[in-house]
C-alpha cells in the first residue's frame, strides 16, 4: 500500500539546515494497523506527513498504492487526497460553525457526490461511531472525545484506502481514548489500512506493528501479537 525509500526530509531555517528525517525505508502492506512511536521531535509527523501527501520530501521515493508520488502533479495529488486517503489530527479540525454532519459531508460533496448521497453516507458514519443522535450539533456542544468522533466519521466516510491518524487521542481523557481505540480496532478488524501516530505504549498495543522512530531514524520493528 505504501512504500518509501531512503526517505530525507531537510528544513532551511535562517540560513540553518535541520535534517528531520535521515533516509528512512518503510513499507505497509493493505489491511495494516501500524502505530509509530518515537520522543518529541524524533521525526513522526513529519514522516506521516510526507507517507500522506501532506508534504514533499526532500530526497528519497514514496510509492502509494502502486503509484510514484513524484510523477503526480499537484492537482493530482490533491485528488489522491481527498479521495484515496483520511486524516485525524490531535486537534480535530473541525469547522466551528457547521453542524457533526456537515463536517462530515463536506469533504464528500467536494468529491462530487450529490447532496443526498453525501448526507447519508455522512448520517451512516457518524452512526457508526456512535454520533447518530448528534447529527445537527454545533462541535462547540460537543465533548473533545466526541468531535473527535466526528473528524473519525469524515476520515472515514468514504472508505478510504489508508487511514493517517496524528496522536488522534492526545487530548482525550483515557474513556475517551478507549473508545476511539475501539473504533480503530473495528476498522481495522474490517479491512482498513491505518497508520497512526502516538507516544502511548497502551494505545500502541493496539496496532499489528509498532515503528519506532528516533533522530529521524527507524531504529526498532516490533510485532504485537
Amino acid at each position: 500500500m505504501i512504500k518509501t525509500k531512503n526517505l530525507i526530509k531537510t528544513f532551511q531555517t535562517g540560513g540553518i539546515e535541520t535534517k528531520v528525517l535521515r533516509g528512512i525505508d518503510f513499507e505497509a502492506k493493505s489491511g495494516e494497523f501500524i502505530a509509530i512511536m518515537g520522543r518529541s521531535g524524533a521525526g513522526k509527523s513529519t514522516f506521516l506527513y510526507q507517507m500522506s501527501l501532506l508534504d514533499e520530501p526532500t530526497e528519497g521515493d514514496i510509492m502509494i498504492d502502486g503509484k510514484d508520488s513524484a510523477a503526480m502533479t499537484a492537482e493530482e495529488k490533491t485528488g489522491f487526497r481527498l479521495e484515496k486517503f483520511g486524516y485525524v489530527f490531535q486537534d480535530y479540525a473541525l469547522l466551528p460553525e457547521l453542524t457533526a454532519l456537515e463536517n462530515v459531508l463536506l469533504p464528500l460533496l467536494m468529491q462530487g457526490r450529490s447532496r443526498q448521497s453525501a448526507s447519508e453516507l455522512a448520517a451512516t458514519a457518524l452512526a457508526s461511531v456512535g454520533l447518530g443522535d448528534h447529527l445537527h450539533q454545533l462541535p462547540g456542544e460537543l465533548s473533545g472525545g466526541e468531535q473527535q468522533r466526528v473528524a473519525i466519521a469524515r476520515a472515514v466516510a468514504h472508505s478510504p484506502r489508508i487511514l493517517f491518524a496524528d496522536e488522534p487521542t492526545a487530548n482525550l481523557d483515557r474513556q475517551a481514548s478507549a473508545r476511539i481505540m475501539e473504533i480503530f480496532t473495528d476498522l481495522h478488524r474490517k479491512g482498513q489500512t491505518i497508520i497512526m501516530i502516538t507516544h502511548e505504549d497502551e494505545y500502541a498495543k493496539f496496532a499489528e506493528r509498532v515503528i519506532q522512530i528516533d533522530e529521524g531514524r527507524i531504529v526498532s520493528v516490533q510485532l504485537n501479537q
